[in-house]
């Protein structure tokens, strides 16, 4: 028995006319067996349309109203919270039994029928059993093949709550792997930050190398699987770039509390940038198969692999349905992965205060994210020739810059405005607009260098001719 009589249900059951049933099913009651927070909530409506019962559970709820599949019958109501989610669904079939045999894995296939007292566990395929046991196991092979997208949902709720997936449904996955190409791209990238936000991510990713889903999503890490190890890397390229992301999700763990926050703040609607910085790690040798090559002494070198990486992930996300902000950060973190790494080589005493703000300038607010993908990558390549002194420098060399970073910008919140926005207007003589914006971030960087201390030097420093703010 669950008690699930909370207010918004209330108010729910009393939409209910004669002949109306509502079920409440899958993730919520899922998580709820969990002990786990869950903001978003599925219902099935059965005697009538499920689109007009939501509408009238937004205006009951005074929240929002939005059409999700009219041909299916599926609408969501936003609360005004704009956290809290609750999709409706007609029934699949004649009854709840029907509508859950069409469900994908037995731990989602779970109801409870609202009612005023608590509500009876719906359960006809053992999914609270394998909640408890923490095993993914599918309804059926159809399910699966009608859905594709389920393939990947399985490794994402693997990551999630760290779960094993059933041995049969992993070869049904392994066996169906290349129908996950028939999927809308805007819903792959969905259930992959969903994935790449999980703690664990890296483990599903091997899982996914093996089933090969995984570079049916990626096409491009097709020739990583060719490259081999070498002096400076003991796994092959792909291993290394899969483990580049374990090596992520271990040293956040490590990281001061103020970065962790930055790290994992929400980027965009729904999208974590820790999601998309997982993303940059599985992607940041992207460019080394199309630079690979092996001199005379049998060194691998992989020239310029950073830009080259940057420029072919561009169309790569954008068939992925990465938005345009997305891309352009996790394009940022592949081209400058080895900055942090070259610029600490020979010992952090050794980098000019010059040097440091000069990297603190090219990568601005992401540098947090940067240290972190560097120390990740140099921590995932530990060939013959990489010693514990190296590895050693490198990390003490990232973590000086992290504090040397939290230090700065205290300074910049502590630096007196010499000139604003409206002083800038009248002495460029220019309007409104966002090149004045520019110029305050190239005066507060020189203030921040030290160039510049005093109003006269910040009007002298904006009137030079040929003054670029780029």
């Amino acid at each position: 028995m669950l008690n699930l009589n909370n207010e918004i249900n209330k108010k729910l059951l009393e939409l209910c006319s004669e002949g109306v049933e509502i079920y409440i099913v899958g993730g919520y009651i899922r998580d709820t067996l969990l002990k786990k927070e869950c903001y978003d909530r599925d219902y099935t409506i059965l005697g009538m349309p499920a689109m007009e019962f939501a509408k009238q559970a937004a205006a009951r709820l005074e929240a929002y109203f939005v059409e999700l599949d009219r041909v299916h019958d599926i609408a969501r109501v936003v609360m005004p919270d704009k956290k809290t989610i609750f999709d409706f669904a007609g029934c699949v079939g004649k009854d709840i039994y029907s509508d859950l045999a069409n469900r994908d894995y037995t731990i989602n296939s779970i109801a409870c029928r609202l009612k005023d007292s608590d509500c009876e566990i719906i359960d006809p395929f053992n999914g609270k059993n394998d909640i408890e046991n923490r095993i993914i196991r599918a309804i059926s092979e159809k399910n699966l093949i009608e859905d594709p997208l389920r393939l990947l949902r399985a490794f994402r709720l693997a990551s999630q709550f760290g779960f094993r997936i059933e041995e049969n449904t992993f070869e049904l996955i392994k066996k169906h792997h290349k129908l996950i190409n028939n999927v809308a791209l805007e819903r792959v990238n969905t259930e992959l930050l969903k994935l790449f936000e999980s703690r664990d991510s890296a483990q599903s990713l091997i899982l996914m190398k093996n089933t090969e889903i995984l570079f049916e999503i990626f096409p491009q890490l097709v020739p990583q699987k060719k490259v081999p190890p070498n002096l400076h890397h003991h796994l092959y390229l792909i291993d290394h770039s899969i483990e580049t992301v374990r090596q992520v999700e271990n040293q956040l763990e490590n990281f001061p509390d103020w970065a962790k926050e930055h790290i994992c703040r929400e980027f965009s609607i729904n999208v974590r940038a820790i999601s998309l910085l997982k993303t940059a790690a599985l992607l940041h040798d992207l460019g080394k198969p199309a630079t690979w090559s092996i001199e005379e002494d049998g060194r691998h070198r992989f020239i310029k692999h950073e830009e080259v990486g940057s420029e072919q992930a561009v169309d790569l996300l954008k068939s992925l349905k990465f938005s345009k902000n997305a891309c352009k950060y996790i394009t940022l973190l592949i081209k400058n992965h080895l900055y942090p790494s070259q610029l600490i080589r020979e010992g952090i005493d050794k980098v000019s205060d010059k040097a440091i703000i000069r990297f603190f300038r090219r990568i601005t607010d992401n540098t947090p994210d940067l240290l972190l993908l560097a120390l990740a990558d140099r921590l995932s390549a530990r060939g013959p020739e990489i010693t514990e002194q190296a590895v050693e420098k490198n990390i003490r060399g990232t973590y000086t810059l992290l504090e040397r970073y939290r230090e700065s910008r205290e300074e910049v919140r502590n630096l007196p405005r010499l000139l604003s926005g409206k002083d800038i207007m009248e002495i460029l003589g220019i309007p409104r607009g966002p090149y004045v914006g520019k110029v305050l971030k190239a005066l507060k960087e020189e203030q921040m260098s030290g160039n510049i201390n005093t109003r006269e030097e910040a009007v002298e420093f904006i009137k030079k001719p040929g003054f670029n703010s780029n």
